[in-house]
C-alpha cells in the first residue's frame, strides 16, 4: 500500500511499477484541485464512456467522461470542437498515463455567459423588476392575441394551431422577429414596442423552441428584459423547454413551460366556458330552491300561529301579517328572478361569440318560472280561503253575534256571569249586557219554570 512506503528510504530501496503509479496517482489527486481546462477535442472515441484528448498549440492531455455524466452533456461536439472541461487530474495505473476524469463539459465561452447571466439577474432583482406587484393580470376575454417569434419554424405553427382550436374567433397577430443571432435582441425589443404602440392586441406571447444557452441568449439580454418590464400589455414568456430558464421569464407577467402551453394559458376553450355556464346554472337553481324553501317555512310558521291564537283580533292581526308576508314574498321573488335574468343576459352578451345556443335552456327556465309563480299564487289563495273560513266559524260562535240576536248576559255585582236562577238572590243588584250597552237591575222575585208557563 502507498501508506506503507517509506518516502525517506535509502537509495537502495526498490519499489514496483504499480507502487510508483499509485504514489503518483495519490499525489495528483490529493494535491491538485478540481480545475477547469480549456482546449480542442481530438481523438474522440464514443463507447459507453467518452475518451478523447484535449489539446492546445503546444500540449495535450487524455480525458475520460463516464457514461452517466456524458449523458448530461446538452450539446453536440466532435474532433475540433473547442470546449471547457471540469474535472480531477488523476493517473491511470495500468499504463502510467495521467488524465482528467471529466465531471462537466461546456462550450468555450459559456463560463462568461453564465457570469453575465448571473450579474444581470442580481442587477434586475435589486432594481425590483422581478417583484410580483408589477405583474399584470391576463385579460379574461382577449379581443386579439399577439405572438412575437419567427414566422419560420414549427413553433409559430404549433401556437396558431392551439389558439385556433381553443378559440377560433379570436384574431392572432404575429410580430415577426429573429429569435437567434447578433441582432435578434434588438428585433425582439422593437416588436414589443410596436405591439404596445399599435394596441391591436390585449396580450403578447413571446416564444421560441428549445436550444443551447447561446441559442436562447437573446432572451437574456438586458434590452429585452427592460422592454418586457416596460410593456403596458401583459406578456407571457414561453422560451424553449420547461428546463430552459431565461431572464425574461422572471420579468414577464407569466411564464409558460412551452409555447403550446402559453397558447393554452392565454385563452379558455369552449369546454371551459361551458363548464362555467353549468356552474352558474346550478347555483341559480340552488338559490331558487333556497328561497322557496325559506318562504315555505315562514308560511308554515304563520299557519301554526293562526291555529294557536283564536280570538278575532288575533286573527285579524295574523291576516294582516300574512298579507304583508305575501307581498314581500312576491316582491322579493320577483326581484330575485329579475336579477338572475339580468345576470344571465349579461353573460350571454359578454360571451355571445363563443357560447353555444342556450335559448332552449332559457325557455325551460322561463317555463319553470311561470309554473313556480302559478303554484305560489295557488298555494297562497288556498290558504287565504282557509283563513277566511276560520274567521267565519269564529264569528259564528262569537258572543257579540249572540247578543245581536236579542240575547243578553247577566252578571252579578262582581262581574261574574249568572248562568242559573239558583245562583240569584232576592233584591240582589245585577248588570244586564245588551248588544249596545249595559243596564243595572234588582231581582224582585224568582219565577220557577211552571210559573213562567202560567204567565
Amino acid at each position: 500500500m502507498i501508506n506503507s512506503i517509506n518516502l525517506n528510504a535509502n537509495d537502495d530501496d526498490v519499489i514496483s511499477v504499480s507502487q510508483l503509479n499509485k504514489m503518483a496517482k495519490s499525489v495528483l489527486e490529493n494535491h491538485l484541485p478540481i480545475v477547469w481546462v480549456k482546449g480542442e477535442v481530438s481523438g474522440l472515441k464514443k463507447y459507453a464512456h467518452l475518451y478523447f484528448d484535449l489539446k492546445d498549440d503546444s500540449a495535450k492531455i487524455s480525458c475520460v467522461m463516464f457514461a452517466k455524466l456524458a449523458g448530461m452533456v446538452d450539446f453536440e461536439f466532435d474532433n475540433g470542437t473547442k470546449i471547457e472541461v471540469r474535472g480531477r487530474v488523476t493517473l491511470y495505473p495500468q499504463n502510467g498515463s495521467y488524465q482528467i476524469n471529466v465531471e462537466r463539459m461546456r462550450k468555450v465561452g459559456l463560463g462568461e455567459l453564465w457570469e453575465a447571466y448571473n450579474k444581470l439577474i442580481i442587477k434586475l432583482r435589486e432594481e425590483g423588476l422581478f417583484e410580483a406587484k408589477y405583474k399584470k393580470p391576463l385579460p379574461i376575454m382577449p379581443k386579439a392575441i399577439g405572438v412575437i417569434t419567427s414566422k419560420e419554424g414549427a413553433v409559430i405553427r404549433d401556437v396558431i394551431t392551439t389558439l385556433k382550436r381553443r378559440s377560433p374567433h379570436i384574431p392572432i397577430i404575429v410580430y415577426h422577429s429573429a429569435v437567434q443571432g447578433s441582432d435578434s435582441a434588438m428585433q425582439i425589443a422593437q416588436a414589443i414596442r410596436i405591439a404596445n404602440q399599435r394596441k391591436d392586441v390585449d396580450v403578447l406571447i413571446i416564444c421560441r423552441g428549445g436550444g443551447s444557452m447561446e441559442d436562447l441568449w437573446s432572451f437574456n439580454e438586458e434590452i429585452v428584459a427592460r422592454e418586457v418590464f416596460s410593456s403596458e400589455l401583459p406578456i407571457i414568456s414561453a422560451i424553449g423547454h420547461e428546463t430552459d430558464i431565461t431572464i425574461i421569464d422572471f420579468v414577464s407577467d407569466l411564464r409558460a413551460p412551452t409555447p403550446t402551453a402559453a397558447a393554452e394559458l392565454v385563452v379558455k376553450s369552449y369546454a371551459d366556458w361551458q363548464h362555467q355556464i353549468d356552474r352558474y346554472k346550478n347555483k341559480l337553481s340552488q338559490n331558487i330552491d333556497y328561497y322557496i324553501n325559506n318562504y315555505q317555512q315562514k308560511l308554515d310558521l304563520l299557519k301554526a300561529q293562526l291555529t294557536q291564537y283564536s280570538p278575532s283580533n288575533k286573527l285579524k292581526h295574523q291576516q294582516q301579517l300574512l298579507q304583508l308576508k305575501k307581498e314581500n314574498l312576491h316582491k322579493a321573488f320577483g326581484q330575485f328572478i329579475r336579477q338572475k335574468k339580468w345576470q344571465i343576459e349579461v353573460l350571454q352578451n359578454k360571451h355571445s361569440g363563443l357560447l353555444p345556443d342556450i335559448s332552449e335552456h332559457r325557455d325551460k327556465l322561463n317555463n319553470a318560472k311561470i309554473r313556480l309563480e302559478s303554484s305560489m299564487k295557488m298555494f297562497i289563495a288556498n290558504h287565504t280561503d282557509k283563513l277566511n273560513e276560520y274567521k267565519r266559524v269564529l264569528n259564528a260562535v262569537s258572543p257579540d253575534k249572540v247578543l245581536q240576536r236579542g240575547y243578553s248576559i247577566i252578571e252579578d255585582s262582581e262581574g261574574v256571569i249568572i248562568q242559573s236562577v239558583a245562583k240569584t238572590k232576592h233584591h240582589a243588584k245585577v248588570n244586564i249586557q245588551f248588544v249596545d250597552g249595559k243596564v243595572s237591575a234588582v231581582i224582585d222575585k224568582k219565577l220557577l219554570p211552571e210559573q213562567t208557563e202560567l204567565i
